[in-house]
């Protein structure tokens, strides 16, 4: 009974942070990009919220290009906006935008209501470990950002979060769908599905057989959904060629001391963390009129990094005998791979934050499996309190300085 209500005192008080952060920001011209903050992309962190509400949920389905990036979620956004525009007619851009935002908030505390679920019943943690992992994830910057700004990340980190639990379940149809989902609406994402599936699988031959069965059917629900879809000739027609402009596009070539300093800011630092900025975008575009991320932080910031970091390698070493880290991990090492080793997207590298997030915290949480020694456990647990505090505290003037660009001031 005692747990049951710490977890509802916990998703009510979530909520209740949520809706309040909501409520501030539709006072303030964030929604309303046709007027004071301008109508251009970039304007926040690279997020692309302005074609999102305004193309990619409309009531005309979007035939850009983007489209073999997202092909079923230009058809999810089109079919929810003609709902809309069926159910309240023509409304201002600016309450179609605070809608799509309410719409993200629910899945946002779904996916920490997931996590939860996989962190009690997979890893067998106690509720008060659970929470606390919980309470990072939806504390964490990248979660918050995600959030309340229109874009596709929130969802797709439901998706994955959704593909851990049941990839553990074994439930076949549910992880089909998921698969088809999760690669609709990002493509490169089926690469991290893929390997939830098959690294949650067990050491037998039966159950090698029922993984390649679920990855060959979950790609071709894949295939089925796009081919039936208003998507279906510019994703076909388009798919390897677009793909490898993109990766020509989007690719960076740093050299190696300089990628490794990127990467650590962009996987360990901006995820969590709000770091130093930049008055323009990663390409250097709407000088003083967009923000985006340094590879840098102030001091107490890129400590806490640093404990994130000796968190994240304590729970591998703790779970190095278990079947649950090497999911988790093989996510983790897909994303390093593909932003890291191939530099795809490095410049932008807080974009794909929730792709790798839960990831993490399924690693670290290894460290306070009951299986872990009392003694090591409890440190962990201190050791993650203490960075809770980090992400809450160290975030206040970013946040403050966040409002201000916002507002104009």
């Amino acid at each position: 009974m005692k747990e049951k209500r710490a977890s509802l005192l916990f998703f009510g008080a979530l909520a209740l942070v949520y809706v309040s952060i909501f409520l501030l920001l539709c006072r303030t011209p964030l929604y309303d990009f046709t007027s004071t903050r301008g109508a251009h992309n970039d304007f926040l962190f690279s997020s692309d919220d302005v074609y999102y509400v305004s193309s990619f949920f409309s009531t005309t389905m979007d035939t850009s290009l983007r489209v073999i990036k997202h092909p079923l979620l230009v058809v999810i956004g089109w079919l929810c906006t003609r709902a809309e525009h069926l159910a309240l007619g023509g409304i201002s851009l600016k309450l179609h935008y605070e809608l799509i935002v309410m719409a993200q908030l629910c899945v946002s505390l779904l996916s920490t209501f997931y996590l939860r679920r996989i962190l009690e019943e997979h890893y067998r943690l106690e509720r008060r470990w659970a929470l606390l992992l919980c309470a990072v994830y939806a504390l964490a910057f990248s979660t918050l950002f995600f959030t309340f700004i229109a874009e596709h990340f929130i969802l797709s980190a439901l998706l994955l979060i959704m593909s851990f639990y049941y990839a553990r379940d074994r439930k076949t149809w549910l992880l089909v769908l998921l698969g088809a989902l999760t690669a609709g609406i990002t493509t490169t994402n089926a690469a991290l599905w893929a390997a939830i599936v098959w690294f949650s699988g067990e050491p037998t031959a039966a159950d090698r057989r029922r993984r390649i069965l679920t990855l060959f059917l979950g790609g071709t629900c894949f295939c089925v959904m796009v081919a039936l879809s208003p998507a279906r000739a510019i994703f076909f027609q388009n798919i390897i060629g677009g793909g490898m402009n993109s990766f020509y596009n989007y690719g960076d070539h740093y050299g190696f001391w300089d990628t490794v300093r990127r990467v650590f800011f962009a996987f360990f630092g901006s995820t969590f963390f709000y770091l130093d900025t930049a008055a323009a975008s990663p390409f250097g575009d709407f000088a003083g009129h967009a923000l985006s991320f340094l590879p840098s932080a102030a001091a107490p910031v890129t400590a806490a990094m640093v404990l994130w970091v000796i968190l994240l390698g304590w729970g591998a070493v703790q779970g190095r005998g278990s079947q649950l880290l090497w999911a988790p991990l093989a996510v983790l090492l897909c994303n390093l791979t593909l932003h890291g080793l191939f530099q795809y997207g490095l410049k932008e590298g807080f974009l794909y934050s929730l792709h790798h997030l839960p990831a993490q915290l399924l690693i670290t949480a290894l460290a306070l499996r009951p299986e872990a020694e009392p003694g090591p456990r409890l440190s962990a647990g201190r050791a993650l309190a203490v960075f809770l505090a980090c992400v809450i505290l160290l975030n206040l003037p970013g946040y403050g300085a966040l409002a201000r660009f916002i507002m104009g001031k």
